[in-house]
């Protein structure tokens, strides 16, 4: 029992966030996220690289002065040499800084949670992969969506063979609201995710069509091995491209579809998928994430609702609440913390911790992605053409 754990470990995961402030998209849900179970507590942060905000985003956190931070760097040398440091570090910067923040705190003992995408290329990815292995550190990348119950189930039931061999599989995010359909006026007004001195040109891949292409991996448990990509800009005064389509092929010999979108106006998030094998298939939105729909050939579709005791062991282990009671977003990526929160609870206690981590995506999961990425652009940059995945040698 979580409460058990909680109270073997006598204390609450000390967390230090890099990035995350008053001026982060991202950084609110993180907050939300990981005290929703009360696992953890946040006690230090550089989260910002605007001092001002940095200071008053600590302040807002009732974090204390001596633990708040100006520079990542400073933060991961006194937070390592304190009796009372921080069990992990949240990083929540652009990606661009992903890299170079995990490293300085891996280097140092400390777990980190990092956004996605892991960083910045493929080549960081391995460095990075490599760094969580010799430092003998737990890492979670914050897919958020494998976090909600039903899609725990849906990867319990393609698992159980209950789809038959996988043969489709398709997923996407597509966007299209007011804040990313178009360009400002203002150069200085963009975002950073539509900076090319972020991820490139194709961002994109990184921001949005990972989630897309990491929740069909996380559900079928196949990895893809060759792509044929397009990537278009559209918006107006825009440097990046903002409609990704991402044909693929994986391991078992299926094929599928991966589409990422700014441009999709009148989404306001699109994220779902659908998954067929040889005996059935499923489909499942994120706006309407409590369901999952099953249907077989030549029999009526079946509704499959978050929160009965018929449902897969992973799913009971993600929910909170009875049935009818919807549980949303916000508690979807609090199992994320919670997850690994226990995972490093019981490394620290000595008992087994891997159960926890099979849960949440890891450094592994990182790599997929940045390698998907890299053999998305190159296929672009040679009119679509089939290309493989870069090899990703195992540890």
């Amino acid at each position: 029992m979580t409460e058990n754990l909680l109270e073997r470990f006598g204390r609450r995961l000390r967390l230090g966030m890099v990035g995350g402030g008053r001026d982060s998209v991202i950084g609110g849900t993180h907050l939300v996220a990981m005290r929703a179970d009360g696992l953890c507590e946040l006690v230090a942060g550089a989260m910002s690289v605007e001092p001002e905000v940095a200071v008053r985003s600590a302040r807002a956190e009732l974090i204390a002065e001596e633990r708040t931070y100006l520079d990542y760097r400073e933060m991961a040398e006194r937070e390592a040499a304190r009796a009372d440091r921080i069990d992990a570090v949240v990083v929540a910067t652009p990606p661009q800084l992903h890299f170079p923040v995990a490293r300085a705190f891996l280097e140092r003992g400390i777990d980190v949670i990092c956004e996605k995408p892991l960083c910045r290329d493929f080549g960081e990815a391995l460095e990075l992969r490599d760094l969580v292995a010799r430092h003998d550190r737990l890492f979670c990348v914050t897919h958020c969506y494998t976090g909600y119950p039903i899609v725990r189930h849906a990867r319990a039931m393609v698992a159980a063979g209950e789809l038959g061999a996988i043969r489709l599989i398709e997923g996407e995010l597509c966007a299209g609201d007011q804040g990313v359909a178009t360009e400002p006026e203002e150069p200085a007004k963009r975002h950073w995710r539509f900076r090319k001195d972020s991820m490139g040109t194709g961002a994109i891949l990184g921001e949005v069509a990972s989630h897309a292409h990491h929740i069909v991996t996380f559900v079928t448990g196949l990895k893809v091995t060759e792509v044929s990509a397009e990537l278009t800009t559209f918006a107006e005064r825009r440097e990046v491209h903002d409609n990704s389509y991402v044909t693929a092929r994986f391991e078992n010999g299926a094929r599928g579809r991966i589409w990422g979108s700014y441009v999709a106006s009148g989404n306001d998030h699109g994220l779902s998928f659908r998954i067929f094998g040889e005996r059935a298939g499923i489909r499942w939105d994120q706006e309407e994430p409590e369901v999952l729909w099953f249907k077989a050939p030549g029999e009526p579709a079946r509704r499959i609702a978050r929160g009965y005791d018929s449902l897969s062991p992973g799913a009971a282990a993600a929910t909170r609440l009875r049935p009818g009671h919807p549980e949303g977003y916000a508690l979807a990526f609090a199992n994320l913390y919670s997850d690994l929160a226990r995972a490093v609870m019981a490394r620290s206690l000595g008992i087994p911790h891997a159960p926890y981590l099979e849960r949440i995506p890891g450094v592994d999961d990182g790599v997929e992605v940045m390698a998907l990425i890299d053999a998305a652009v190159r296929s672009h940059a040679a009119n679509g053409a089939w290309t493989e995945l870069p090899a990703r040698p195992r540890r």
